[in-house]
């Protein structure tokens, strides 16, 4: 009896003393949420995501799936033909493996319709002058009416850096290549990235990533971000001062647009769960301290430019704190600070899940945007270029008037233009 009611005695005290670190952990987990819920952190990224947006009507006009022999098919950027073709140059990997330090080289289709129906082969632009491989595309119209081909020649995974080609013949011959930047380093240029300013400044918006050694992909996550700055053309460049940082925040992937009021706007990628802006007030030299933006967003980059003939933004990317899906086109306010109309552009469907990443913007026409980008899932996960079309009025953009955005300018302003250029230009390189 006694034992038993020394067992008894020995289970009530520390029974007492279970509930009351019961009852301890219980109040204290409260604490924890009642503060977890005024920081907004209580919920799962799942629950914080926006509201799936309602689909656009859209036509997807062309799409280059991976193969055998050609295990991806990436990024890319267009440009108008002095005929009215649109021509679309890509990444075109070719081997056995789609990473993004396997072989690639540059390839291109042809419209000869606004984007309706596109060419069923092939055409090469570039081939791989890297000893890992070129990618990265971005197409500008200079002012002097040649077409300046931007893209990346990635040597190893400590050296990648932007080069740039002219072509005086509507692409069909490539001069010699021109380095942006001579020091060896490893740097970031988005697909139609590059900028040309109404004052025919032309930006690179960059993201330097230090390396340390080893592995393919032993770089530091987090990025400097400055912009190349050319005002001869694309022959000499200069770099910007560096976007400031002071939240510490993980910089990648920037892009700029040109606002209507002569500021420039960059989006930042970043792992917050929100673009990044940041802001310069002097053509890409100095930049403001980033803040967080209205977009949503993954890791992943957004892209952005100005509605046609108008002063308010088109944004695309993946409104989503965590996935890469699905992919959203927004109307922005003028200096990209308010949404105000949004519409989803792809997502996964039925087949399964997919990712959807890179965007490039292209008016076909003042009321016709085609938007080119990645997709796919598994092994290589971006392994397919689709190329949409949508109507900017379903987005409730009305077009302001006819006059045209990336068509073929007048032949006054042609003259205009390249008059002003000519006492800048020291000649043009040689064609190879």
């Amino acid at each position: 009896m006694r034992r038993r009611l020394g067992i008894w005695c020995f289970m009530t005290r520390h029974n007492e003393t279970a509930s009351f670190c019961i009852l301890l952990f219980f109040l204290g987990y409260l604490a924890l949420a009642a503060n977890l819920a005024l920081r907004g952190d209580d919920k799962d990224p799942e629950e914080n995501a926006p509201k799936a947006a309602p689909m656009i009507a859209k036509s997807v006009v062309l799409e280059l799936p991976s193969r055998e022999g050609n295990p991806r098919n990436s990024e890319g950027d267009f440009i108008r033909l002095n005929s009215g073709d649109i021509l679309y140059v890509y990444t075109h990997y070719y081997g056995e493996r789609g990473d993004d330090h396997a072989s690639a080289r540059l390839m291109s289709r042809v419209s000869h319709n606004g984007g309706l129906t596109w060419s069923e082969e092939d055409e090469l632009v570039l081939e791989n002058e890297g000893q890992m491989n070129v990618m990265s595309v971005s197409l500008l119209r200079l002012r002097d009416q040649s077409i300046a081909l931007f893209y990346l020649v990635k040597e190893n995974a400590g050296d990648c850096r932007p080069y740039l080609r002219y072509s005086y013949d509507e692409g069909q011959t490539w001069t010699k290549r021109v380095e942006t930047i001579h020091t060896p380093s490893y740097n970031v240029v988005n697909n139609s990235r590059v900028v040309l300013l109404s004052d025919g400044r032309i930006i690179i918006p960059v993201a330097r990533h230090a390396y340390r050694g080893g592995d393919l992909y032993s770089y530091e996550s987090k990025a400097t971000l400055f912009c190349l700055i050319s005002d001869d053309g694309g022959r000499h460049w200069v770099q910007g001062d560096e976007v400031p940082n002071s939240g510490n925040i993980m910089y990648q992937e920037p892009g700029v647009v040109e606002l209507v009021d002569g500021r420039l706007l960059m989006t930042i990628r970043n792992a917050s769960g929100r673009q990044y802006y940041a802001y310069s007030s002097d053509r890409g030299a100095t930049w403001t301290d980033s803040v967080p933006s209205p977009l949503v967003s993954p890791a992943s980059p957004a892209s952005i430019k100005r509605e046609p003939n108008g002063d308010r933004l088109i944004a695309v990317w993946n409104e989503s704190p965590n996935s890469r899906d699905p992919l959203t086109i927004a109307l922005l306010s003028s200096d990209g600070k308010e949404i105000i109309s949004k519409k989803t552009l792809d997502k996964s469907d039925e087949t399964g899940s997919r990712s959807f990443c890179y965007p490039a913007l292209f008016y076909a026409s003042p009321d016709v945007l085609l938007v080119g980008y990645c997709n796919g899932r598994a092994p290589w996960g971006l392994n397919s270029s689709r190329v949409s079309r949508i109507l900017l009025s379903d987005l409730k953009i009305t077009s302001r008037n006819s006059g045209k955005s990336d068509v073929v300018k007048n032949k006054s302003a042609k003259k205009k233009n390249a008059d002003a250029d000519e006492a800048a230009d020291d000649g043009k390189p040689d064609v190879q």
